[in-house]
């Protein structure tokens, strides 16, 4: 008993994919989905019942009988054309059927990824591995309806393909079955063929390569003065020998399994039209079941091969159907801890603290931060400053509710912010990225989605593209905030990096009275210059921000700029190094003076030599 319950265990994920993939199409469209089916059942039944008029005309004429050879030519007629009509609505239909499922698909995926409250599920190898086979392949999901419309019409025209066979000679319903053997023929040589293009992917890069740098300008001086054409050339042509050799050899090879796979249905299909002959030449086959015989057996492999192509087709559509349903389970098991209790503070009275903070990518071999204690003062603004991979940016995503330390907690005036909902704490946060997403929208909604309670409100987004200096680039844009932005659209208009960038500032300026404000290298498609001004009305947002304990976490590279924050932070290898004041730090001789010296002495350097 317990063997066959864990069987049925076993099959339970199956019998999700095969849900969702059956019930995609009624789901989306159950009007249409209902209509295809009836199409493709009856088109099926008209085209099997056609071939039957075809046993009535010709034995009507062998028997001289006009009447009957009429009617059965007009059934003939008649039927053929309700399975054509069938067959160009269906695939019409089939057409509209996929756009409908593939939105449904696109908004299911969708979906799942913005209820994700971090971002293990886009940033984690293993999940995100499944994340881009689902996005990659979606579509074969959205095709799983159609693939299910050719499988019933597959199975009714060859259900009465072989009941019109028997009528005729049961034994010769195993020449249907040899259809089997050329679509598993051509399969095995496709693979070869296929095994064949990568082995040789590499050579012909090469062989590529080199006819670009035999042929052209731009490498001909060099060659010359090396004197090495006559030598690439004869490589070249060495290598391109080689290719052909091994491609005609695979081809040879393929093309070898792809005829032995069609003498075999040919021997089978030439013997049974030689056995209804003989059958019809003494008398019991009618000259009429032979002709429908044949056209019957000519149609059969049509659809074992139809069959096979469907099959493979729905087996991508399986794994695809697969993954996605786990990661919806994976989300799903993540959003199902214990329910956030704690609030979110009005105001910051002490300020965010990281208490033994350690925590490290999944799949990564150590620690991105380790043994982290840390505090944010309340009403401060903290510099985080350190080299490539010291650990600011996973310090940035740790503060926003992004990941959760994987030892000890961050609390926000004493509430561990593992017990906040992640999405209240963000309505309390803002932030500009160097990594800023460049919304293909109006500008008005490029800014306003900082702030989606207040996108509508046009004074509000004045005053964030204001603070953010994007005065000017909003000016020159032809129809102003109401321009629409991108390359994707005819009448849009691209903007330069910087210009982009001032907009992704402006978007982290809408959001009112947040607790925490995180600036990870927001500016670094700007020139100093311009920087420190930005800087600046950032600093005037940060003590207008004071009053209510709002914390701003400046991450840059910049030392000019960095010397301005109340607390420094210095980040090595995943540790706090340092922490305190520029001027404090300038005199401890540490990492920070000593950082802070290199760059000064490289930016006196360059203005010298400028």
């Amino acid at each position: 008993m317990r063997h066959h319950i864990s069987r049925l265990r076993g099959l339970l994920p199956d019998l999700r994919v095969l849900a969702l993939l059956g019930t995609s199409g009624f789901r989306a469209a159950p009007v249409l989905m209902t209509a295809s089916a009836l199409l493709y059942v009856v088109g099926s039944v008209a085209s099997v019942t056609g071939t039957l008029g075809y046993r009535v005309v010709i034995d009507s004429a062998a028997r001289h009988d006009a009447h009957h050879a009429a009617v059965g030519a007009a059934l003939v007629a008649a039927l053929f054309t309700v399975s054509w009509v069938c067959g160009i609505v269906g695939a019409m239909q089939n057409s509209v059927l996929t756009d409908k499922v593939a939105l449904l698909i696109n908004t299911r995926l969708s979906r799942l990824t913005a209820t994700v409250a971090g971002l293990e599920l886009l940033e984690r190898p293993d999940r995100l591995a499944d994340l881009d086979q689902v996005r990659d392949n979606r579509r074969s999901i959205a095709g799983a309806p159609r693939q299910f419309l050719k499988g019933l019409q597959t199975l009714v025209r060859g259900g009465g393909i072989l009941v019109l066979l028997i009528t005729v000679y049961p034994p010769i319903v195993i020449v249907p079955l040899l259809g089997v053997v050329p679509t598993l023929a051509d399969r095995r040589a496709s693979r070869l063929m296929k095994q064949a293009d990568d082995d040789l992917a590499q050579d012909r890069r090469l062989l590529a390569d080199l006819f670009r740098i035999t042929t052209t300008a731009q490498t001909a001086k060099e060659l010359r003065i090396c004197g090495v054409t006559r030598d690439l050339a004869a490589r070249h042509a060495a290598l391109g020998e080689r290719v052909r050799s091994r491609s005609v050899s695979a081809a040879r090879r393929s093309a070898a399994w792809e005829a032995a796979g069609w003498l075999v249905y040919a021997a089978g299909f030439c013997g049974a039209i030689v056995l209804l002959v003989l059958r019809a030449a003494h008398g019991h086959t009618s000259p009429g079941q032979v002709v429908m015989a044949v056209s019957l057996l000519r149609r059969a492999q049509g659809q074992v091969s139809g069959a096979t192509d469907t099959a493979g087709a729905m087996g991508s559509a399986f794994r695809t159907a697969g993954r996605l349903l786990t990661l919806e389970d994976q989300v799903a098991a993540e959003g199902a801890t214990t329910p956030a209790t704690g609030a979110v503070p009005a105001r910051l009275a002490d300020g965010i603290r990281l208490e033994g903070v350690t925590f490290g990518y999944h799949g990564g071999r150590e620690p991105v931060l380790r043994d982290v204690d840390l505090r944010l003062p309340a009403g401060a603004t903290v510099a985080v400053v350190g080299e490539n991979g010291a650990g600011k940016t996973t310090l940035v995503k740790l503060l926003t509710g992004m990941y959760r330390p994987t030892a000890g907690r961050i609390t926000v005036d004493g509430t561990d912010l593992a017990d906040i909902d992640p999405a209240r704490w963000r309505e309390r946060t803002t932030a500009a990225f160097q990594d800023f997403s460049r919304y293909q929208l109006t500008a008005r909604q490029t800014v306003g989605v900082g702030d989606l309670p207040r996108a509508g409100d046009d004074a509000a987004v004045r005053s964030a593209v204001r603070r953010a200096d994007a005065d000017a680039t909003v000016e020159r844009l032809p129809n102003g905030l109401d321009t629409q932005l991108g390359r994707y659209f005819s009448d849009g208009t691209e903007l330069s990096g910087g210009q982009w960038q001032r907009l992704a500032l402006a978007r982290a300026l809408m959001r009112e009275e947040p607790l925490l404000t995180v600036l990870d290298e927001p500016t670094a498609a700007l020139d100093a210059a311009t920087e420190s001004a930005l800087y600046a009305r950032w600093a005037q947002a940060a003590r207008e921000g004071a009053g209510r304990g709002a914390v701003t976490v400046l991450v840059s590279h910049r030392f000019s700029t960095v010397r301005t924050a109340d607390v420094i932070v210095v980040l090595e290898g995943g540790r706090v190094t340092e922490v305190g004041g520029h001027e404090e730090l300038m005199t401890g001789g540490g990492p920070y003076s000593q950082l802070f010296a290199l760059q000064a002495r490289g930016y006196l350097d360059g203005t010298a030599a400028g």
